[in-house]
């Protein structure tokens, strides 16, 4: 049999691609392809097809193993424990998280060890959720009283596939406040000092640094984000720049390259420093939380220290498969992980375009020295394009747009990150070691300048191009898949003049989805609904301008969504009677260009609020000449988009919404009134398989849908 080239591809691709088609095809479904698969391993041995075809074998096994493993997992840990769905029980549970702020409440990964209302012992994780702040830490134990709730699971990468990837199984709810006892961890475990670890750097960071310089620094360092602000998170998002934050390949390279540059000036034998740097990974990976981002990417490095180790050069795309498989093996629900599928898919990008794609730009050039200067230059845009084509396929799935921008972002921010994630370090470990404290001041001064022109930058990128190259809609799906097939495929299959004639293919269907979704954005009545656990929004938007009849929350976010949707000034602002919709009326008004501000007879003004220019009333016109209607409460809105009455439910309403085509609530009661019903709800009792037809599930796990309508008044439903 012949020997196979790179097994570990063939192996790991197989098994996480089987592991996520899985989860896209759900339970019911897998057993039946497993059988399948597992017959046809089978024959193929039967007939001793393995020795002609030793790749395409490890194909089908690994993909076969895949399938079967998700399916007696599903069948054999998930299944027995959906018994307990919707009923309420007395439970104890170890606490295996730090708490996360959400929504009002308090989140908490807890493994539940038994429920006494039925006597028997268990041992699965749910994430508890509670009003307030548990008084438990990391290994203690909570008995308390609590109703389990379902996941929200409509298909593909849902709420219960990521939940599932992250180990828990359903939610929660404490339903006694009152009846909760804690018993302390005679031994803490060692997630517990890996939190208090990650506790005192960010309370270091946060003395020795501004804010929001620490914040970013913090997220860089250990992965907690809870301290960076919301308008700074959304400069972020919006310039394309999230991924700095998040700790991913590039900061283990970086971190692993900075090792070994600074054990090497130390005197110590490469060899030698290589070790030393792996261990060095391994308490880095253990200090951040061992996601599978950080799992990802501290296995790849840890196999490429591994190669200088032993004297041998490591291959980086076997180094992924690698990782991939380990991470499959030890939860092979992990296919339902978004930010591991981003990791991994703009990994794959870089390791499969980013050498093509540099011999196409420099190879002419025949002096070594210049193309080598010239490579180090257009490194980072390369290296941010190639992982920008590798992630857009589950981007676009997942969020519904690509953003340009980060091209040119990372190009402005990439060496300061760099130097920033070196100099956070070192700042890090002298603050928390009390003997190198005094030699912390320089560290601390380089990445606190540092962090703040990243900061700068990013929030300078996110004013001047919100929405300038961005591809979203209902088309972008075929433009942007067609892109990524030419340049991954093609590259591959074809040489010489070919590539140039595939990447110049390429970059014109990139020009038209981008020419496209501009065109699309200035035409057209489109009816957003945004509903975040910081904010929500209801936005009639035709050509660049936006009716607003209903927002609430963190103002930098719903700007945000209606930049993204291609809006630019509002016509027409309308205040619901509550002060954070007065605080978030404020602040759009100073971001964008606002012809007129109603507010209801009922509103609360808060003593501070700037009095905007404003009229009170319930009736009006549009810029387009269409009406709108509010009660006098300001609870429910009536307006027109092509035709169609459209009726935003915001309280008891004023009026009957039975002459509604399309229903906006959040009361799962009015979902029989309309013709299409938007329920904007976090109510798990419902099961949006039980819904009526035409009754679309907005949750805060999906955040926004759009629709679109055509001249006829038909309409076209999308992730905005």
């Amino acid at each position: 049999m012949r020997a196979v080239s790179r097994p570990a591809v063939y192996i790991g691709f197989s098994y996480f691609g089987a592991l996520l088609l899985a989860t896209f095809l759900g339970e019911s479904v897998t057993p039946y392809i497993a059988a399948a698969l597992l017959l046809s391993v089978s024959i193929c041995f039967a007939f001793r097809m393995h020795r002609r075809h030793p790749a395409r074998m490890l194909v089908l096994c690994a993909a076969a193993a895949g399938m079967t493993v998700f399916s007696v997992l599903m069948l054999l840990t998930v299944r027995p424990v959906e018994r307990y769905l919707g009923n309420t029980y007395r439970i104890r549970a170890v606490i295996e998280s730090e708490a996360e702020a959400y929504s009002g409440n308090f989140r908490y990964t807890a493994r539940v060890r038994s429920i006494e209302d039925t006597g028997q012992s268990v041992d699965f994780s749910v994430r508890l959720s509670h009003g307030e702040a548990l008084p438990a830490e990391i290994g203690d134990t909570v008995e308390c009283t609590v109703r389990f709730v379902p996941f929200l699971d409509d298909g593909g990468l849902s709420s219960r596939a990521a939940q599932l990837a992250d180990g828990k199984l359903f939610a929660a709810y404490i339903t006694d406040y009152e009846q909760i006892a804690v018993t302390p961890a005679a031994q803490k475990p060692p997630a517990y000092y890996s939190a208090a670890v990650r506790a005192q750097v960010r309370d270091s960071l946060l003395r020795a640094l501004p804010k929001d310089e620490a914040a970013v620094l913090t997220a860089m360092l250990v992965g907690l984000r809870n301290d960076i602000s919301d308008a700074l998170n959304s400069a972020y998002r919006t310039a394309g720049a999230s991924h700095i934050l998040v700790i991913s390949g590039m900061h283990m390279a970086i971190i692993a390259q900075f090792a070994l540059g600074a054990l090497s000036l130390l005197g110590v034998r490469r060899k030698y420093a290589a070790g030393i740097s792996i261990a060095f990974i391994l308490a880095f990976m253990a200090v951040s939380g061992l996601s599978a981002t950080v799992v990802r990417s501290g296995i790849m490095q840890i196999i490429l220290l591994t190669g200088i180790l032993i004297g041998r050069k490591a291959d980086a795309l076997n180094s992924l498969g690698v990782a991939i498989l380990f991470l499959a093996l030890v939860n092979p629900f992990c296919a339902g992980d978004v930010s591991l599928l981003l990791s991994f898919s703009a990994t794959l990008g870089i390791l499969a375009l980013n050498p093509r794609m540099m011999r196409a730009l420099t190879g002419r050039v025949r002096n070594v020295r210049r193309r080598m200067r010239l490579q180090r230059i257009l490194s980072p845009a390369v290296t941010s394009v190639c992982a920008i084509l590798g992630a857009m396929p589950v981007q676009l799935y997942v969020f519904g747009s690509v953003s340009f921008s980060a091209v040119l972002t990372s190009i402005l921010v990439l060496y300061a990150s760099a130097w920033l994630l070196r100099f956070g370090l070192l700042a890090a470990v002298c603050l928390n070691i009390p003997f190198l404290a005094p030699a912390a001041a320089p560290f601390v001064f380089l990445s606190g300048l540092l962090a703040k022109y990243q900061n700068a930058v990013v929030r300078w990128m996110a004013d001047a191009f919100p929405n300038a190259f961005c591809i979203s809609g209902p088309y972008a799906a075929p433009t942007i898949l067609l892109c990524t097939v030419f340049l991954l495929c093609g590259l591959r299959l074809f040489r010489g003049r070919h590539t140039a004639v595939l990447y110049t293919l390429a970059a014109c269907v990139l020009a038209f989805g981008m020419a496209a979704n501009w065109y699309l954005n200035g035409r057209g009545t489109r009816l957003l609904i945004y509903h975040t656990p910081l904010a929500v929004c209801t936005a009639r938007i035709d050509g660049d301008t936006a009716s607003v009849f209903g927002c609430s929350g963190n103002a930098a976010a719903v700007g945000e969504a209606l930049r993204n949707s291609g809006a630019s000034r509002i016509d027409l602002l309308h205040v619901q009677p509550d002060e954070s919709a007065v605080r978030c009326a404020e602040a759009l008004a100073e971001e964008f260009p606002v012809s007129s501000v109603l507010y209801p007879d009922t509103v609360y003004f808060p003593t501070d609020a700037q009095r905007l220019p404003y009229a009170y009333g319930a009736d009006g016109m549009l810029a387009d000449g269409s009406a709108y209607s509010v009660t006098g409460g300001g609870d429910l809105v009536r307006f027109s988009a092509a035709g169609r009455t459209i009726a935003l439910e915001s309280g008891d309403g004023g009026f009957s919404t039975e002459a509604a085509d399309i229903l906006i609530t959040d009361d799962a009661e009015s979902m029989l009134r309309g013709a299409l019903t938007v329920l904007q709800t976090e109510d798990t009792r419902l099961n949006p398989e039980t819904l009526p037809a035409g009754c679309y599930l907005l949750s805060r796990e999906h955040e926004r849908i759009c629709l679109r309508f055509g001249a006829d008044g038909s309409y076209t439903i999308y992730g905005g």
